[in-house]
């Protein structure tokens, strides 16, 4: 019993860290419709990467967010 307790704390544990780990945007903030499509471009001169979203609603189509991964 205290094994089956401890397996399905450890499962929770997972699923979270799991969770917690994946950085990507499934929504579009401004109509929340789920059909955001990232879009990134890499700059050789600095070697930044910037991504950031479009959302695929065609009454919304508003791109969002900024980021620079190195």
């Amino acid at each position: 019993m205290k094994k089956n307790k401890i397996i399905i704390i450890l499962i929770f544990i997972g699923i979270i860290v799991f969770s917690c780990a994946k950085d990507a945007v499934t929504y579009c903030p401004f109509c929340s419709h789920a059909g955001v499509k990232e879009i990134s471009t890499y700059d050789v001169a600095t070697g930044f990467t910037e991504i950031h979203y479009e959302c695929q609603n065609s009454n919304c189509g508003k791109i969002f967010g900024a980021g620079k991964v190195q």
